[in-house]
């Protein structure tokens, strides 16, 4: 705990404070959780003194419950880590309660709630920064104090965290805090869904059901925040909204619908009626019509539209002159009365996800002065040539951006090339999927490929090993080869290749017969896959130098390759640090099913299964033995 606080002059000073460290620990009864909270605690206190005084703090909360069980005893030191963090980042902590239990949270999702609560101030805000940067700090905050558990994005130059989410013990403070202060109520399966009671005297409203009260509901007519949020992925809420005015609320400045089945899919009525309501989200949900009238909604500033269904959507969203955040599906909708979805006069508008140009006014997307996050799908070859240059004139404007090119976009030229070359100079594009015949890649220089992250590469057509290429992307950390993205028959991967590559997956690379890594490749490989590789003999000898390599998978390759020995000798030599493996086998044109080998201490032969059928399913016993059992 002590020792990884970042203490000035640590070798003469550890030693003043091991005593008071020691008895910190003592007092925490050992208890890891408890440690580790206390020492986010102590991160920010940099004088013995204090230390001193979070000890006493410690004992001020302990005192009434001597003799209290390990639990007990840990709930005490986290209400005492609760209480000393800073006032901005309370409500946050409090907000992370509302999301269900043992599930991920995503930060996207979050942030916009956190912004449209006014928790975010902008006086936090750096030089040319938004309050995403700010979120991203406040949840940093709550991670460096053990309070969050957080997963980094691997995928963004612009989001720090992918996800985050609660211990239970951690969750179980959030939602007594938050009952004590009277900042929202929680309701879920364990606490009642069906008492009416639960629903009211609040200002703040989550519910966790399977079954929704809407009556319930409308009778609270103080709500400010009211969340629908999913409680299981895939399974939606039964709707209980028919008959029911959500305009009753007038109050609503939240509002929240997500994983809901509609009657009819159609939104509940009175939502234009809510002139409050600052941010919307129907995601994941059955809807397949947006009411022009949500369009007239005077202080809405982030809508998500990402749906479960097609969904027809008024060309009126422009209309929003405050909306700062448009998540939309790139494909599964279409516009009312026919024609593109119309952008001009969107001024405020800092992200744009699931733009399409086949869908979407591209001359409109070069007429919003505040986007600065990107996400697009472009299907014609004038699209491509407005974005590019747009990006490149405003390099300042744009954080982040990523594009899926697709059909014909005439990158399969000469011409093409030029046109992927300054694509490949937006200083923003931090992922890139090619869905269409590539010509060539240009070649790594420092002016090209700044802060690309992600590249997915599919019917590229490349002829000439790309690895030679990519390996030297400083920043690449997931790699994708699908569907002879290339058609060579050879692949290395040199000794000083990929630095930050953490995801390579190769499918249906039909010609590749050799695959090199050289000792000290992609050293920071975590994740690998192959799939239906027809031609390649053998797994790379190289692999077995790759100590970060933690998850494999194998499947539908060739006959020669699997019948190398039931015992695979390559693949042995890499077993040791494997966490998460699967090896499936497609022969003589049958279908076999993933099999998922999962064991923390794979210490055996991975044996390949030859023969596993659709209903089958590989699993480990204790001693890390592979066996089949039936479907």
């Amino acid at each position: 705990m002590f020792q990884n606080n970042p203490l000035e002059g640590v070798s003469t000073q550890l030693k003043r404070f091991e005593k008071t460290g020691r008895e910190i620990v003592r007092k925490c009864g050992y208890l890891p959780l408890a440690v580790s909270i206390v020492g986010g605690i102590l991160q920010r206190e940099r004088t013995l003194i204090e230390w001193k005084n979070v000890c006493k703090n410690i004992d001020a909360y302990l005192q009434r419950g001597k003799g209290v069980e390990k639990d007990q005893k840990v709930a005490q030191i986290l209400e005492l880590s609760y209480n000393v963090l800073p006032y901005n980042l309370k409500p946050c902590f409090l907000y992370l309660g509302c999301f269900p239990e043992d599930k991920d949270i995503n930060t996207e999702k979050l942030y916009l709630i956190w912004m449209a609560e006014g928790m975010l101030s902008s006086e936090d805000k750096g030089r040319g920064e938004t309050l995403i940067n700010v979120a991203d700090r406040y949840l940093c905050e709550l991670a460096n104090r053990c309070l969050v558990q957080s997963e980094k994005d691997d995928e963004s130059i612009y989001y720090r965290f992918k996800s985050c989410w609660l211990h239970d013990l951690i969750r179980e403070l959030c939602l007594s805090m938050a009952k004590e202060e009277k900042f929202m109520k929680v309701v879920d399966m364990q606490t009642g869904g069906d008492d009416e009671s639960l629903v009211c005297n609040t200002s703040r409203l989550a519910l966790n059901l399977d079954e929704v009260r809407g009556d319930h509901i409308m009778r609270n007519q103080d709500l400010r925040s009211l969340l629908l949020v999913e409680k299981q992925q895939g399974y939606g809420h039964r709707d209980n909204f028919e008959g029911v005015n959500l305009g009753m609320l007038k109050f609503l400045k939240i509002l929240i619908l997500e994983s809901q089945q509609f009657k009819n899919k159609k939104l509940p009525e009175g939502i234009e009626k809510l002139v409050l309501l600052k941010h919307l989200s129907i995601r994941d949900s059955e809807v397949d019509e947006l009411p022009k009238s949500v369009c007239k909604l005077p202080c809405l500033q982030s809508l998500d539209l990402q749906v479960s269904c097609d969904i027809q959507l008024p060309n009126s969203i422009h209309e929003l002159r405050h909306l700062k955040h448009l998540l939309l599906h790139s494909d599964s909708r279409s516009i009312i009365g026919g024609g593109k979805l119309k952008l001009e006069g969107l001024d405020e508008l800092e992200t744009l996800n699931g733009f399409n140009s086949e869908t979407d006014e591209t001359a409109h997307l070069l007429k919003l002065p505040k986007l600065q996050v990107l996400d697009a799908d472009v299907t014609d070859h004038q699209s491509l040539c407005m974005i590019v240059d747009h990006i490149l004139s405003n390099q300042d404007q744009f954080r982040e951006v990523g594009l899926e090119i697709k059909h014909d976009c005439g990158i399969n030229s000469e011409e093409g090339s030029n046109l992927v070359r300054k694509m490949l100079m937006c200083r923003s594009l931090s992922w890139l999927k090619v869905l269409c015949p590539l010509s060539k890649l240009p070649t790594y220089e420092p002016e090209l490929y700044h802060n690309m992250i992600s590249l997915v590469l599919s019917e590229s057509n490349i002829k000439k090993d790309p690895m030679e290429i990519l390996g030297q992307l400083p920043m690449l950390q997931n790699l994708w080869l699908w569907n002879d993205a290339y058609v060579g028959k050879r692949m290395v991967c040199r000794a000083t290749g990929f630095p930050q590559l953490k995801l390579l997956a190769f499918d249906s690379l039909y010609n590749l017969e050799e695959w090199r890594v050289e000792e000290g490749a992609m050293p920071n490989l975590f994740f690998l896959s192959m799939f239906e590789c027809d031609n390649l003999q053998m797994i790379p000898d190289g692999l077995k130098f790759i100590t970060a390599l933690k998850e494999l998978f194998i499947g539908w390759m060739s006959e020669k390759f699997m019948n190398r020995g039931q015992q695979h000798p390559r693949l042995a030599n890499c077993v040791a640090p494997l966490t998460r493996t699967s090896v499936v086998n497609c022969t003589s044109g049958n279908m076999c099913g993933i099999s998922i080998l999962t064991h923390n201490a794979l210490k055996t032969n991975i044996i390949l299964s030859s023969w596993v059928s659709v209903d089958e399913e590989a699993v480990v016993d204790e001693d890390g033995r592979a066996f089949v059992v039936p479907g």
